[in-house]
This record gives structure tokens, C-alpha cells and sequence, in this order.
């Protein structure tokens, strides 16, 4: 153990360590990819890969989330990429679909906090 600031620490792990050997890659987010990962192959075209503005995906408002859905619409691999998003408890649109946590909703999030509801 040693001492920093007159407070006891536990040792700092060594900078020559892997991340491996640390444990650092056994993250939810990493896991998930592993488990789930996107297929790449030529038979498959993504309409959004390489789309100019990939935050259209994360909409704000109602205007950003049509012209995302507008890309998705014609797209051939919108089942795929659903059920990818859901697996992986993704947020934004995904195959068409506004996911929050990889659970299906109606509209966008508002920015702040919601209005207070009436109590009765």
C-alpha cells in the first residue's frame, strides 16, 4: 500500500501492463460488440455507412429524426440492423426505429426536464 497525501492508496497498476492484463476490456459496451458484432461483407449495403452527418442518427427533434428515417426507409438491411440495436441496447435509429436503451419509442426526448404533471 502506498501513501499519497498522508492517506494510504492501493498500488497504481503499471503503465506496461496490457489491457488485457488489467481487466480493462471486460466492459458491457465491449462485451455487447463482441456478442453482437455488424457484419461486414459485399453482399451487404448499409445505406448509412459512410453517410456525411452520422449524428443524424441521434435525433433532436422531429425534423432530424425524419430525414433519418428517410434514409433507413429504402434501405434492404433495416430488419438486421433492428434487431442489432436491440441486442446491443443501442440509442438513436436504428433499421428505421427510434431505440432509447434498445427499447422501442413514439418521439423524440425533449431537451430539460419534463413538465410536472398535475396532481389530482
Amino acid at each position: 500500500m502506498e501513501t499519497k497525501n498522508g492517506w494510504p492508496h492501493t498500488a497504481t497498476t503499471p503503465a506496461s501492463y496490457s489491457a488485457d492484463e488489467r481487466g480493462d476490456l471486460n466492459t458491457k459496451g465491449v462485451t455487447i460488440a463482441f456478442s453482437h458484432p455488424t457484419p461486414r461483407s459485399p453482399g451487404i449495403a448499409w445505406r448509412c455507412e459512410g453517410h456525411e452527418d452520422p449524428e443524424i442518427f441521434d435525433p433532436c427533434d422531429d425534423e432530424a429524426l425524419a430525414a433519418a428515417l428517410e434514409i433507413c426507409d429504402p434501405c434492404g438491411v433495416r430488419t438486421l440492423c433492428l434487431a442489432l440495436g436491440t441486442s446491443r441496447g443501442e440509442w438513436g435509429v436504428w433499421g428505421g426505429v427510434l431505440l432509447e436503451g434498445g427499447k422501442q419509442i413514439e418521439t423524440v426526448r425533449r431537451r430539460g426536464r419534463p413538465k410536472k404533471a398535475a396532481v389530482a
